[in-house]
C-alpha cells in the first residue's frame, strides 16, 4: 500500500480526501431533508415536539431563557430553526438530529484536515465513526421491542457528538492557535447545548492543559474567545445570565443523591465501563516501569520539570475521558454514551506497533470490547427501523404539518385509533390512577401506541379548534397547552405564551408559578386542556397554573380536549 501521507500521493488522490467525503455526506443529508420521509415512531417520541415549539417562538422573536424556559441550551433550538427554515417539508426528528452539524461540521472539518496532512487513514478513522453517529437517530438504550426512531435524548446525542469533536481536537491537533480556537468553539457549543456536557468537556480540557497539550498562552486564548462570545451573546436580551438562572432553577428542582444515578450508569453501561477499566489497568501495568523512571528523574532533577510528561499517558487520557463520560451520564442517561472515547482509543492504537505481540493482542481485544458495543447498538437500531419502514402505515392525520411524517405497525395503528374513545369512556378509572400518582400503564410514554395516539388526538383537536373558530368568527392569536409539549402554535402559526417552560414536566422542570408567568398566561387567548387520559403530570400542571386560569370560559372541543377561553374574547355564539 502506498504511503498516503506523501505530498505526491496527496495531490493525485485529492478527490478522495476526508473533507470531500464530509462534503458529500452533507450533500446527501440535504437531499434526504428535501424529501417528506416517513419514519417509524419511537418511544417518548414527543420530545421532538419541544423543538417545534421552540422554533415557532424563535420565529416570533422570542429569545430562549430570556422569553421562555427550556430544558437545554439555546443552540439546540436555533440550529433546528435554521435548518427547518431551509427544509420546511422535512421530517422534524431528522432535522433535529442533523442540525448539530451546523456547529459540529466546521469544527470536525478543521480537525480532520489537519490530521489528513499526517495520516489519511487516521483522518478517516476519526471521520467515519463521527458520520455514523450523526446519521443515526437512535440511542444505545431500547425502551420498546419494536424498531423506531428515538425522538428523545436528541440533545444528549448532540452533547456526545460535540464532545467527540472536542476530544478529537485535543488528542490530534498540534498545540497552537488552531487547537485553541477549535477547543474554545467546541466548549461554547457544549455550553449552549447541555451544561453537563460543558462540565464534562471542561474536565477533559483541564486535563489536556496539565498534560501539556496546551501552552498556557493558548489556553488563555481559548478562554478569551469563549468569554468574548459570552459577552456578545449577553447583549441579546441578557440570554446568558437568563440561561444560568434557568440552570440554577433546574438544579434546585432535580436535587437528589448522586449514588443512585451512578448506579444507573454502571448498570446500563457496564459492558463499556468494565472493558475500558480493564484497558486502563493493563496500559498502566505496561507503563509502570516508565512511569516509575519518570518519577525518579523528577525527584532527582533540580530544574522543576513540568507535569506534561508525567500526565500525558494513554491510560490517563482514557481514564479521564471515561470519568467525564460517567459524570455526563449521571445527568443525561441514555443516548450515544461514551462515543467520545474513540478518539483517545485511536490515538493509543497508533502506538501499539511498539508493543510486543501478546500485549498488542490484549490491547486490541480490550479496545474492541470498549468501542464495538456502542456503535453496533446504534447502527443496529437504525438498520432495524429502515428495514421495517416500508411495511408500516403512515399516521392518519392531515392537520399537524410535518408532525404527521411518522408511521407504525398496522396493529399499533389500529389500537391508537381506538384509544381516544377508550380513555374518554373510562375517565373515572384513569383519574383514580392519576390521583394515586400512577400512569395508565407502567411505561406509558415509551409505548408506541400512545405516541401515535397523541398525534392522532392532536390532529382531531386541531380540526375541532379550526371549526370552533370558523363557527364563532374568532381567531385565537395565542395558544398554550396544559401538557408536556405544545406544538400547536407552530401547527397553527400562532403566538406562544411567554415566560413558561417548554417541555413542561411538573416533577422536573416546572417550578412554582411566577408573576411573569401568571401575567403571560392570563393574556393568552386559548389554553388547551387534554383529558385523555388524565395523568398525574397533567393534574400537577393544572394545579401549578391554577391561579392564572381563573375566570375562563370552558369550551368542550371534543371528548378529549377542552379550550379554556379568555373571558373577554368575543364570540358569536354562547357556550
Amino acid at each position: 500500500m502506498p504511503d498516503m501521507s506523501s505530498p505526491s500521493t496527496r495531490t493525485s488522490t485529492r478527490i478522495s480526501t476526508p473533507l470531500l467525503v464530509l462534503a458529500l455526506f452533507l450533500l446527501g443529508l440535504a437531499v434526504l431533508l428535501s424529501l417528506p420521509l416517513v419514519i417509524p415512531i419511537g418511544p417518548m417520541y414527543w420530545d421532538t415536539y419541544i423543538y417545534l415549539d421552540a422554533a415557532q417562538r424563535i420565529k416570533l422573536g422570542q429569545v430562549p431563557a430570556a422569553d421562555f424556559l427550556a430544558p437545554v441550551g439555546a443552540l439546540e433550538y436555533y440550529q433546528f430553526y435554521w435548518l427547518q427554515t431551509l427544509f420546511p417539508a422535512a421530517q422534524p426528528t431528522l432535522i433535529a438530529q442533523w442540525s448539530v452539524l451546523i456547529s459540529a461540521a466546521p469544527l470536525i472539518a478543521v480537525t480532520i484536515a489537519q490530521i489528513d496532512k499526517e495520516s489519511r487513514r487516521t483522518a478517516f478513522a476519526v471521520l467515519i465513526p463521527f458520520l455514523i453517529f450523526v446519521l443515526c437517530p437512535t440511542n444505545t438504550q431500547s425502551f420498546n421491542s419494536f424498531p423506531g426512531v428515538d425522538g428523545f435524548g436528541i440533545y444528549n446525542r448532540h452533547t456526545s457528538l460535540l464532545l467527540y469533536v472536542l476530544v478529537t481536537a485535543l488528542v490530534f491537533l498540534p498545540a497552537g492557535r488552531k487547537l485553541a480556537v477549535v477547543a474554545a468553539l467546541s466548549m461554547l457549543a457544549l455550553f449552549f447545548t447541555k451544561i453537563t456536557g460543558f462540565v464534562a468537556g471542561g474536565m477533559i480540557g483541564l486535563f489536556a492543559i496539565f498534560a501539556g497539550r496546551f501552552m498556557w498562552r493558548q489556553a488563555f486564548l481559548a478562554l478569551f474567545i469563549f468569554a468574548a462570545a459570552l459577552v456578545l451573546l449577553e447583549l441579546n436580551r441578557g440570554m446568558v445570565s437568563a440561561y444560568l438562572e434557568s440552570i440554577a432553577s433546574l438544579v434546585r428542582l432535580n436535587e437528589s443523591l448522586l449514588l443512585p444515578r451512578f448506579l444507573t450508569v454502571f448498570s446500563i453501561k457496564l459492558d463499556v465501563i468494565l472493558a475500558a477499566a480493564a484497558l486502563i489497568l493493563f496500559l498502566f501495568w505496561i507503563d509502570r516501569a516508565d512511569l516509575a523512571e519518570h518519577l525518579r528523574s523528577r525527584r532527582q532533577s533540580s530544574t522543576g520539570k513540568t507535569t506534561g510528561g508525567l500526565l500525558d499517558r494513554d491510560w490517563l487520557w482514557i481514564g479521564v475521558t471515561l470519568a467525564a463520560g460517567i459524570f455526563l451520564e449521571t445527568q443525561n442517561t441514555g443516548s450515544q454514551e461514551f462515543i467520545f472515547l474513540w478518539p483517545v482509543l485511536l490515538a493509543m492504537l497508533r502506538k501499539t506497533p511498539a508493543l510486543d505481540g501478546r500485549h498488542r493482542l490484549i490491547v486490541y481485544c480490550l479496545v474492541a470490547f470498549t468501542a464495538i458495543p456502542t456503535i453496533t447498538k446504534i447502527v443496529h437500531g437504525s438498520l432495524r427501523f429502515v428495514a421495517v419502514a416500508p411495511t408500516y402505515e403512515a399516521a392518519p392525520v392531515t392537520d399537524v404539518k410535518t408532525m404527521g411524517l411518522v408511521s407504525a405497525r398496522r396493529d399499533i395503528m389500529k389500537r391508537a385509533s381506538l384509544l381516544e374513545s377508550h380513555y374518554s369512556s373510562n375517565a373515572v378509572t384513569y383519574r383514580q390512577l392519576a390521583e394515586a400518582d400512577q400512569l395508565p400503564s407502567w411505561q406509558l410514554f415509551s409505548e408506541l401506541d400512545y405516541q401515535m395516539y397523541w398525534i392522532v388526538s392532536a390532529d382531531r383537536m386541531v380540526k375541532a379548534l379550526k371549526e370552533f373558530e370558523s363557527k364563532n368568527g374568532v381567531h385565537l392569536n395565542s395558544l398554550m397547552t396544559l401538557d408536556f409539549v405544545n406544538p400547536f402554535p407552530w401547527i397553527l402559526d400562532r403566538d406562544a405564551t411567554r415566560n413558561v417552560q417548554i417541555g413542561a414536566d411538573p416533577f422536573r422542570t416546572v417550578d412554582e408559578l411566577t408573576a411573569a408567568e401568571a401575567t403571560s398566561i392570563r393574556q393568552t387567548d386559548g389554553i388547551l386542556r387534554p383529558s385523555c387520559p388524565i395523568t398525574s403530570a397533567r393534574i400537577a400542571l393544572q394545579h401549578i397554573y391554577r391561579k392564572a386560569l381563573e375566570d375562563r370560559i370552558v369550551v368542550k372541543l371534543n371528548d378529549c380536549w377542552d379550550l379554556l377561553l379568555r373571558s373577554d374574547v368575543k364570540l358569536s355564539a354562547k357556550f
